[in-house]
């Protein structure tokens, strides 16, 4: 190949990238884990998508991982409307040094975060 060929290919990708990126966006989890030790990773996938194939398809759901010693209490915050048309919880336990997958409660728009999660240790009352 041709130097300006070589160029012309790379300067394609780097125009290409950007648009390739913006086609599929990184969900965003926004977890508020109070000082916990806990990791909150995106699961599944949200929408169909070619070549994609597995358990999760078209569902979101999320891995929290409990590194701490004690129970922790996560909930998901899921609209008032939203919360009568979903079967999935939005509050659940994770047992000490474990991981749990759960699905996410209710429908989220392309421009609104994957979820949002609450964590807090099972010992310290919810906040109202």
């Amino acid at each position: 190949m041709s130097k300006q060929l070589l160029v012309a290919l790379a300067c394609a990708a780097q125009a290409f990238a950007p648009w390739a990126s913006a086609q599929t966006p990184q969900p965003e989890i926004v977890a508020h884990l109070n000082g916990l030790d806990v990791e909150i990773n995106p699961m599944g996938v949200p929408a169909r998508s070619e070549g994609i194939e597995g358990e999760l398809l078209g569902v979101r759901a999320v891995k929290v991982m409990n590194r701490t010693e004690g129970q922790i209490t996560c909930e998901f915050h899921v609209p008032a409307e939203a919360r009568s048309s979903t079967s999935a919880s939005p509050v659940f336990n994770v047992a000490p040094n474990t991981q749990r997958t759960e699905r996410v409660p209710g429908e989220y728009s392309p421009d609104q975060p994957y979820a949002e999660i609450t964590c807090r240790s099972s010992d310290t009352p919810a906040q109202q």
